[in-house]
């Protein structure tokens, strides 16, 4: 089972092919009462959203979201659902690279990258939680309501909800 989102892209007037990319995560969940606890990391570009990165040659989708999981926050005491995944499309244009987006560096600067994140829901045993200061500058562990606040992207918003309504139909606490 797959949800998908899809934020739109925008227009390119270059009659090249746009750069594809695509990048593994996981939406951690604490559940405790009353509520329901999402975390978050700010990534360094100053954004919040769900731990996730890029797989390694021969990596699956699974063991990428796990190993950045844990990589970015340090946490090893989970459970993962393999399925359902929640899938988030977008695009972004590629402006001047800065010093800490490795990644992105074969981009020339102006060209439309199109990214695709699949994201998998953890249930995570212990709410301590070990940046990666390389990658990450901060963490909250928040409730659904803070977490849409909380939250940079509209994509990422929305994995959110479906993660939420997945959640619900399940009966798996989510106070909200």
């Amino acid at each position: 089972m797959q949800f998908r989102c899809r934020t739109e892209y925008p227009d390119s007037n270059s009659q090249e092919k746009n750069m594809k990319d695509e990048a593994f995560g996981i939406v951690p969940i604490s559940l405790s009462e009353p509520d329901t606890l999402f975390l978050l990391i700010q990534h360094q570009a100053g954004h919040w959203a769900f731990p996730k990165g890029h797989a390694e040659p021969g990596e699956s989708a699974l063991l990428t979201a796990k190993r950045e999981l844990e990589e970015e926050t340090g946490i090893r005491n989970y459970e993962v659902l393999e399925q359902p995944s929640f899938v988030e499309y977008y695009s972004f244009v590629q402006k001047e690279t800065a010093s800490f987006v490795k990644h992105y560096s074969f981009a020339k600067e102006g060209e439309v990258i199109e990214k695709t994140v699949t994201y998998f829901v953890a249930f995570v045993k212990s709410r301590e939680v070990v940046l990666q200061a390389e990658e990450v500058q901060n963490s909250a562990w928040v409730s659904f309501e803070e977490a849409v606040k909380l939250i940079t992207f509209d994509g990422n918003r929305q994995i959110l909800r479906e993660v939420k309504v997945y959640l619900d139909a399940r009966k798996i606490g989510v106070g909200g």
